[in-house]
């Protein structure tokens, strides 16, 4: 039976100011009626009511969004994008919490329609005019990059994408912006002067750890899955059996790397090398990277670091100390790549000379080569597993090493 006059349920009439009637929505919505309008004729509300009929039947009616001029504070996006990530390496989860604080600093308090082309071009301008670190002697500061400007504007491209398809924004202002062009192919890495700053910001403890990555070439997790069984400090070997590669590889030790391992004590209570407070397990990498890491790269005052650019930085001085690249590959442990295995002539006392080169890169023939950590009046015991497995290996396997 149809209504009389065409009357729609949920359409609501009433007087406005003026005399003439507005019109109301009534939804009923989680348990709850709800208003929405004032809409100026009947077929506007209509529509509305129909939109979001349909919005409640395939889960994405979002009543917050016709509420304040329909949109929500960018403090609150930020916050629920920022619990979809947690899926993310360490590395990504720090670098993601970096971009969002600093977003919702810049909109705070702020909805989603003041993120416009001309508010992110000021923020680009803002970014641009950041002092990453103070000159020295005279010289002009260092200001943040437009590479690195790049990274916050791809932070709020890939959020802001997600709020589109959620239908809570028209369209995404950042696809707008024509990002500024990065030089092709660049990998970042340390300077003598870089690493002795960040060293120092690191401190006596955490300094020398990334001393070592600097030293070997070790990843992340390489290094601080690492036990104490895992290495022969007599030759000078480390056993990597968690590796990128999936296989166990061999990592060679130069005399400062010895000596920063030397200096450790944890082999006196745990089987781990970098065990975390509870020696029964090795330190949390994530835990590393959010409490320690981070802030010691704020607080030096250098573009963003990432603890892979370590491991660029050892390349890149094998590179300068004027090594092959079948060398190079070889010590990074490329066993896969045709560089290493055109090089079948590399021999273990060659690769030796080549890390040790790594540790006197920049250093004058009076500096010290050793670390500043104290050593400890005893020491490891060389265990001797990797020596043996050196020696009874095949012959692949020890050009491999």
């Amino acid at each position: 039976m149809a209504r009389k006059g065409r009357l729609d349920r949920g359409l609501i009439s009433k007087p406005g100011p003026t005399g003439k009637p507005v019109w109301y929505v009534r939804l009923w919505h989680e348990s709850k009626a709800r208003q929405f309008g004032s809409f100026p004729n009947k077929t506007k509300a209509r529509e509305f009511f129909e939109k979001a009929k349909l919005e409640q039947k395939d889960g994405r009616f979002f009543p917050e969004r016709y509420q304040h001029g329909g949109y929500e504070l960018v403090d609150v996006v930020i916050d629920r994008y920022m619990l979809t990530i947690t899926t993310k390496k360490p590395k990504g989860q720090a670098e993601e919490k970096y971009f969002a604080e600093w977003w919702k600093r810049y909109f705070h308090e702020r909805r989603l329609n003041a993120v416009t082309v001309q508010a992110l071009e000021d923020a680009r301008q803002k970014l641009l005019k950041t002092v990453v670190a103070e000159g020295k002697q005279g010289a002009p500061d260092k200001l943040m990059t437009p590479q690195r400007v790049n990274r916050y504007m791809a932070f709020l491209r890939h959020l802001l994408n997600g709020v589109v398809r959620d239908g809570k924004f028209p369209s995404n202002p950042v696809l707008k912006l024509k990002m500024y062009r990065e030089p092709k192919g660049k990998t970042r890495f340390l300077s003598t002067e870089e690493e002795q700053i960040l060293l120092e910001k690191l401190g006596p403890i955490h300094g020398p750890w990334a001393r070592f990555s600097i030293l070997t070439g070790l990843r992340l997790a390489e290094q601080f899955r690492l036990q104490w069984a895992d290495v022969d400090l007599e030759w000078g070997v480390l056993t990597l059996s968690t590796t990128k590669a999936g296989g166990v590889q061999y990592a060679h030790l130069n005399e400062e790397a010895k000596a920063i391992l030397r200096s450790l004590d944890s082999w006196q209570r745990s089987k781990w090398v970098f065990p975390s407070k509870n020696p029964a397990t090795p330190i949390d990498t994530q835990n590393f990277y959010h409490y320690v890491w981070v802030p010691s790269v704020t607080a030096s005052g250098l573009e963003w670091v990432t603890w892979h650019d370590l491991r660029h930085t050892f390349a890149s001085r094998l590179a300068m100390n004027g090594q092959a690249e079948g060398t190079i590959a070889a010590l990074l442990r490329h066993s896969t790549t045709a560089l290493v295995r055109r090089k079948p002539h590399l021999s273990q006392s060659h690769l030796k000379a080549a890390v040790e080169g790594v540790a006197g890169f920049g250093k004058t023939a009076t500096e010290p080569q050793q670390p500043t950590a104290q050593e400890p009046n005893s020491e490891p015991i060389s265990i001797g597993t990797v020596s043996e497995t050196v020696t009874a290996g095949s012959e692949e396997e020890r050009r491999n090493v």
